[in-house]
C-alpha cells in the first residue's frame, strides 16, 4: 500500500512538472535559454552564438535556440546560415512568430519580396497584436511591391500599436493574470485526490512519517507550481484533511492509536503550510536566477 501511495504522490509531482504549466512550448524553451538570451541582448555575440550552437548540438529540435542561433549568425554577417537556421527552426515550430519574422526581415533586406510577404503574414498572423515589428516590415514589403493602399494600412496598425503602449491600454500584450483560472481549479481537484491519499495514510500507518512524508511533498509540490497562490492550495489541503479525516472516518477507540493519528493528522496540516513556503521559496529563487 504504501508503494502505491508513494507512486501515486510521484505521478502527481510528474503532472505538476509536465502539464500544469500552462506556458506554451517556445515560451517554456526561451525559459531554459535564458542566459543565453541575455548573452545576446547584452552584445555579447560570439558567446551568444557559442551558447546556442551547444544547445542546439544538445537538444536539435528547440525552435529558439534556432532563431538566437540566426540572430547571432546575422549579427556575425552570415546571412545565409541565419536563414537556414530560421528554416530549421520554422520545421519545429511554425507557430512562433519571432521565427516567420526575422525570416521576413532578411527575405526583404535581400531583395526575395514575395518570399519576404509570405512570412511576414504568417509572423502578422501569429503575432496576434502583441508587436508593432511584424506590421513595420510587412508594410515595407508591400511599399517595394508597389502596394502602397495595403502598406498604408499596416504602417497605420503600427501606429496604432505604439499608441496603445505608450498609453498603457495594450490589453492584448499586458493581459493580467486572473486570480482564480483553469489552472487553478485543476490543481485543486487534485488537493482533493492529495487529501484523500493522506488520510487514508493517516488511518493506516503504524506511524507518523509516512503521512508527514507526503504531507511534505505535496505541499512542496503546491508551492512549487503555485509560488503566488499555493497559500490558498494550502488552505484547502488542510481543510479536505480536518473535513475528510473527521467527517468519512470513525475516531479509534485506542488511546494510543487516536495519539498517532491525531499527531498524523495535526503536523500534517502545520506541514502543508511550512512545505507551500519552502516550495515557493524555491521556485521564486530558479526565477529570480
Amino acid at each position: 500500500m504504501e508503494f502505491l501511495v508513494v507512486l501515486a504522490v510521484f505521478g502527481y509531482i510528474y503532472y505538476l512538472r509536465n502539464y500544469a504549466d500552462l506556458r506554451t512550448k517556445s515560451e517554456k524553451e526561451a525559459a531554459s535559454l535564458k542566459d543565453g538570451i541575455k548573452l545576446y541582448n547584452d552584445a555579447q555575440i560570439q558567446l551568444a552564438f557559442d551558447y546556442f550552437d551547444a544547445k542546439i548540438k544538445a537538444k536539435p529540435k528547440s525552435s529558439v535556440a534556432y532563431l538566437y542561433r540566426a540572430l547571432c549568425y546575422k549579427k556575425l554577417g552570415n546571412t545565409d546560415a541565419a536563414r537556414k537556421d530560421l528554416i530549421s527552426g520554422l520545421s519545429y515550430d511554425g507557430t512562433l512568430a519571432e521565427l516567420h519574422l526575422e525570416k521576413g526581415k532578411l527575405d526583404y533586406e535581400n531583395r526575395m519580396l514575395k518570399d519576404a510577404l509570405e512570412s511576414l503574414d504568417k509572423a502578422v498572423l501569429y503575432d496576434g497584436d502583441q508587436s508593432q515589428a511584424p506590421y513595420r516590415w510587412r508594410g515595407l514589403t508591400y511599399q517595394a511591391l508597389g502596394l502602397d493602399a495595403e502598406a498604408q494600412k499596416d504602417f497605420l496598425k503600427e501606429s496604432d500599436i505604439l499608441k496603445m503602449k505608450l498609453a498603457g491600454e495594450n490589453q492584448t500584450v499586458q493581459t493580467k493574470t486572473p486570480f482564480l483560472d483553469k489552472r487553478l481549479a485543476a490543481n485543486s481537484v487534485l488537493i482533493v485526490v492529495t487529501s484523500a491519499i493522506i488520510i487514508v495514510e493517516i488511518k493506516g500507518a503504524e506511524s507518523i512519517h509516512l503521512p508527514y512524508f507526503l504531507a511534505v511533498i505535496s505541499a512542496i509540490s503546491i508551492g512549487f507550481v503555485e509560488p503566488v497562490r499555493g497559500w490558498l492550495l494550502a488552505i484547502c489541503q488542510c481543510v479536505f484533511l480536518l473535513a475528510g479525516y473527521f467527517l468519512f472516518t470513525d475516531i479509534p477507540e485506542n488511546a494510543g492509536r487516536q495519539e498517532i493519528e491525531n499527531f498524523s493528522l495535526y503536523g500534517s496540516c502545520i506541514l502543508t503550510f511550512a512545505g507551500s513556503f519552502i516550495g515557493g521559496f524555491f521556485k521564486r529563487a530558479i526565477n529570480a536566477g
